[in-house]
């Protein structure tokens, strides 16, 4: 994937121990800034937010800041664990989120 295509928005509902789910806005801007937003749904109204620089490196989506990385897939992002493996289980196809474009 080029890096033009992987510019947009992209949703989902997390796994989370304590709440029903992360709700995680992720936005992917050209510029090569990204802003990543997130509620600990019923927990918590309040909305986290972070933001900084990424860069794709073979087919991995690294944003500053955070521990884990993201792995590149038509038109979904999936989360990988912090070692850079790709999460299985049953809650495997909970670590992805979908392209809003």
């Amino acid at each position: 994937m080029t890096e033009g295509r992987l510019v947009g928005t992209y949703r989902g509902d997390l796994p989370c121990t304590d709440c029903e789910a992360i709700a995680t806005v992720l936005t992917i801007g050209s510029d090569k800034a990204y802003t990543l937003e997130y509620v600990y749904v019923g927990k918590s109204t309040e909305a986290f937010s972070k933001s900084g620089k990424w860069e794709l490196q073979e087919g991995e989506l690294n944003l500053e800041g955070l521990d884990f990385k993201y792995k590149v897939e038509p038109n979904q992002l999936r989360q990988l664990d912090l070692s850079g493996n790709e999460i299985t289980g049953d809650l495997a196809e909970r670590y992805v989120l979908h392209s809003l474009e």
